[in-house]
């Protein structure tokens, strides 16, 4: 008899618990795991938007560049660097180009070049590490908080002095629920990550071959200017 009742009111308990309350109920994982969602969501909007415009405004200004380069057109191309500066990473590598192409050896253009773009590169991979983090850590909190919830579980069924699922589903559930939520944040964060990689490598490559068209195409100017 005492069996039955504890089951039923371990029923009833199961049966008015909602996701919300499992949250709060689990909320040495659960709250964590909310945290680095919040920061994620942050970091991808900050990045995204960073990253977004730069692929294309970096590509028209090295064809603008090239183009005036080619031509013998060093002031215009000048002016387009400087008025890309603030805007552009490209603008950034190349403002000092012009300038040192008349002053220095072709090696040490290229070792300058090439320092500004790794400077680039950097501000390219600015925080997004945390999402790196996230990722691999959010499933182990997430399992941490099944562990405990199991723990829980068993504890409860020992107080009462019954066993049954019904006596430890309030448990249980609240341990599925941290494991959802640590994959999910996990999920999420680990493909955005490998997206964020995936454009921060083809910006870099952008970098590294317009150095190359804009040094060659101001080669290509000198010669015409020298016939």
């Amino acid at each position: 008899m005492e069996t039955q009742v504890a089951a039923q009111a371990a029923n009833a308990v199961a049966s008015g618990i909602s996701i919300v309350d499992l949250i709060h109920q689990g909320w040495y994982a659960t709250y964590p795991l909310i945290a680095f969602s919040v920061v994620m969501v942050s970091v991808l909007i900050e990045r995204l938007w960073s990253l977004g415009r730069i692929g294309s405004t970096d590509d028209a200004l090295t064809r603008k560049v090239c183009a005036d380069l080619e031509e013998g057109r060093v002031e215009a191309a000048d002016k387009a660097i400087a008025a890309a500066v603030d805007r552009s990473p490209a603008a950034r590598v190349y403002a000092p180009l012009l300038a040192l192409l008349r002053t220095s050896d072709l090696h040490d253009v290229l070792e300058f070049c090439e320092r500004r773009r790794l400077g680039e590169s950097r501000a390219f991979k600015r925080n997004v590490w945390v999402l790196g983090t996230i990722g691999s850590s959010a499933p182990f909190i997430g399992l941490f908080g099944t562990v405990v919830g199991i723990i829980k579980s068993f504890h409860q069924m020992a107080t009462m002095g019954t066993g049954g699922f019904s006596v430890v589903a309030a448990g249980i559930s609240e341990a599925l629920v941290a494991t959802a939520l640590g994959l999910v944040v996990a999920i999420v964060a680990v493909m955005f990550y490998n997206y964020l990689q995936v454009k921060i490598s083809n910006l870099d490559t952008l970098l590294r071959v317009g150095m190359g068209r804009v040094l060659e195409a101001a080669r290509v100017g000198d010669s015409r200017g020298t016939r």
